[in-house]
């Protein structure tokens, strides 16, 4: 037997058990006795289902009713010229724009085409449609959307002011704890001190070598070192310090009769007398220019 015989043999019986498998009727579970499924010889059918993958079939029915050479107003068939891009594609707001521009576009796009082709396209006057969805529901579908937006905004923002309130009360204890930390040590140097005071009757400036409220000492040391009066001392000997400040520049009989302090030539321009007759060679040349 030749190797096309045997493979026509091989698909002839493929063919033959795939009638008797169409042929068979199926038997469901619930109809097969308990013999029948202990029974691990027993031939058993379960339903089956053929799938025909003929794709030559499938293709001679799609040519035989595409539709060929219509003219573009049978179809109406506009493609967009931009794909459309999103950044994020789960913004409902910035999707529903793009596609809002794609549907404009398209929409132009057609309108164009039906003004070449010179049928009326725009309705009468007098002629009124109800759209698909009203005014109404695509304010409240936008006011969703606006709503929903809102809340997530408000929802970042409180979990930030949240997150800067953690942080407030973190810095806000540890300063705490620092304060009580630096009086617990001045009580401590004030205490040892009391005691050795009780127990010496003598007893030097040096035992108090204790700084309390910032170390005022130091800051009066600084200022004595540095020399010369500081810009408070300035500003107190100008302007005074304390006591009363209404009038304090105003005139009295004593400070209008005091005339010690007056200069008649300080603000008196100095006398430069009579300008001096240019040279001979300067008015020559004056007198050119002329």
């Amino acid at each position: 037997m030749s190797s096309d015989e045997s493979n026509h043999t091989e698909e002839e019986l493929k063919i033959v058990q795939e009638d008797e498998l169409m042929e068979q009727e199926p038997v469901s579970l619930e109809d097969l006795d308990a013999s029948d499924i202990d029974d691990e010889d027993g031939d058993l059918i379960l339903e089956q289902k053929v799938t025909i993958n003929n794709e030559a079939a499938l293709k001679r029915i799609t040519e035989e009713f595409r539709l060929k050479d219509l003219p573009w107003i049978e179809t109406m068939a506009v493609t967009s010229t931009e794909p459309i891009e999103l950044e994020d594609v789960h913004d409902d707001l910035k999707r529903e724009l793009a596609f809002y521009q794609q549907a404009l576009e398209a929409a132009k796009i057609g309108r164009e085409k039906v003004k070449a082709t010179g049928l009326p396209f725009t309705r009468p006057d007098d002629y009124f449609a109800e759209m698909v969805k009203s005014d109404e529901h695509m304010e409240k579908i936008r006011q969703r959307l606006l709503d929903e937006t809102a809340g997530v905004k408000a929802s970042e923002d409180a979990k930030r002011q949240r997150d800067l309130k953690k942080f407030g009360k973190k810095v806000q204890v540890e300063k705490l704890q620092e304060r009580q930390k630096k009086k617990s040590e001045d009580m401590e140097k004030i205490k040892m001190l009391k005691r050795k005071r009780k127990g010496a009757e003598d007893f030097s400036t040096e035992d108090f070598d204790i700084e309390l409220d910032g170390g005022a000492d130091d800051k009066s040391n600084k200022k004595s070192k540095r020399g010369g009066p500081s810009k408070r001392e300035k500003k107190d000997s100008k302007y005074g310090f304390g006591g009363k400040k209404r009038h304090a520049k105003s005139n009295t009989a004593e400070s209008s009769a005091d005339v010690g302090g007056f200069n008649p030539k300080k603000n008196k321009a100095p006398f430069k007398g009579q300008a001096k007759r240019p040279g001979k060679a300067k008015r020559a040349n004056n007198r050119n220019r002329k």
